[in-house]
């Protein structure tokens, strides 16, 4: 095949999942769900009203707090979609939510490979066989493909707080430290889960770009407090209901302030520890189809103390995975696609659509099994695919589904990409250093 007639079909492959992805996101019901959530706060947000006021988040669910976990900045990203819905309609605002949600794919997808190309050229002059790079993105897509899926299809901010992140590294790593200040300042004031990223960034000797990050993300609390008519008291709100959740010693209790009551699809460490070392509730354990395996029946203030040192030590595993492979392009890669597995883990709140974050460790795992010739990789992710990728609700039903979450498959998943990409940023300076 001729290069011209290839990037033809790939540009007709790419723009045809588009067209789906969008107008699957677009064509929803007019009723409750996560991207008309966002409309709302925006409005609420411009007109001074109460952010965190009850709200429905469905049809037949009860009133609550609309948006609990998210801080006011995170208005700036939802006004201009409440105006777009307050001068085109709701289907013009979900449209354009949508083309965000691809245009951050794409943006993720151009900087990995920007990222990945020193390592790709070295393995080239190794005797690698030359891969394309639109095969590789085309296969991370599908080992995503749940999590984008379920991101791209009820509003979720993931994918865009994925790029933003991702855009900021690259930008540390050109010297446009300015730019990834910005970048992951509003990654930051938007949705905090990235902030594992900033000591990583230090370890890495990105400094710079997080001196600009700090003054862009006082900016833009500022801009959102001046939106807020100057009210501290939304983010006295969220601030107290963050903490507590953070260090509420019984996961299985509900959380204060209205956020997020437990769920079994909420895959994060400190839910995963609870399950399997202590007891779960009956009332739990009755949502499962078929019921669920006991756990270890630990005492509760053991399975606090195991759940804060499961955290310390994959806290512990990133930074050092970030200071060992400080020295080297690719070690600085794979210690941020690390952290960002690591923001999954030590979130309190995980979801299914929040794993998008995974997309640059698998794409980085997939280089490496493909390019590289890995085994350990190739096992990794067909050991990976079946349990944590391939099950979702549309092909195993729902009850299966419930039951896998009741089991932490996804979670355990995360763990063994956690493992894999400090594994390789401890090594890939010796490796740059016997590839050069």
């Amino acid at each position: 095949m001729q290069p011209a007639s290839a990037r033809r079909i790939w540009w007709l492959v790419w723009l045809a999942l588009a067209v789906v992805l969008a107008g699957r996101a677009a064509s929803r019901k007019p009723a409750r769900g996560v991207l008309l959530d966002h409309v709302e706060f925006g409005r609420r947000a411009l007109h001074g009203e109460d952010l965190y006021g009850p709200w429905r988040s469905s049809e037949n669910a009860e009133p609550g707090p609309l948006h609990a976990p998210y801080p006011p900045s995170f208005a700036l990203l939802t006004v201009p979609f409440h105006l777009l819905d307050a001068a085109f309609g709701q289907r013009a605002a979900r449209l354009g939510w949508a083309l965000l949600q691809l245009a951050s794919l794409v943006a993720l997808a151009l900087a990995l490979r920007e990222l990945l190309a020193p390592r790709a050229q070295a393995l080239a002059h190794a005797g690698a066989p030359p891969w394309r790079w639109q095969w590789l993105w085309l296969g991370v897509f599908l080992l995503g493909a749940r999590f984008v899926l379920r991101d791209t299809h009820g509003g979720g901010g993931n994918a865009i707080n994925t790029a933003l992140a991702v855009g900021a590294f690259l930008c540390a790593e050109r010297g446009r430290d300015r730019t990834a200040g910005a970048l992951l300042a509003f990654s930051l004031v938007t949705k905090p889960t990235m902030v594992w990223l900033a000591p990583v960034f230090w370890l890495a000797g990105r400094r710079r770009a997080l001196g600009w990050t700090a003054a862009w993300a006082a900016a833009f609390v500022l801009l959102a407090f001046a939106l807020c008519r100057g009210d501290f008291a939304p983010w006295a709100r969220w601030w107290a209901g963050s903490w507590s959740l953070m260090t509420q010693a019984d996961p299985w209790a509900d959380p204060a302030h209205g956020f997020p009551r437990f769920a079994w699809m909420n895959t994060s460490l400190r839910l995963c520890v609870a399950r399997w070392c202590g007891d779960v509730p009956a009332e739990f354990a009755a949502r499962v189809p078929g019921g669920i395996a006991d756990g270890l029946g630990l005492a509760a203030p053991t399975v606090a103390w195991l759940t804060r040192a499961a955290g310390a030590a994959v806290l512990a595993a990133v930074l050092a995975a970030a200071w060992r492979g400080r020295a080297a392009a690719s070690g600085r890669l794979w210690a941020v696609a690390a952290a960002l597995v690591a923001t999954l883990l030590l979130s309190p709140i995980t979801w299914k659509g929040h794993h998008v974050a995974l997309l640059p460790a698998l794409l980085l795992t997939l280089h490496r099994a493909v390019v590289g010739r890995d085994r350990a990789a190739a096992t990794l992710l067909a050991i990976w695919f079946v349990p944590c990728a391939l099950p979702g609700g549309d092909l195993v039903g729902d009850a299966m589904d419930e039951r896998l979450n009741s089991l932490y498959v996804v979670t355990f998943g995360d763990l063994a990409l956690l493992a894999y990409a400090v594994r390789r940023a401890w090594s890939a300076a010796r490796e740059d250093r016997d590839a050069a």
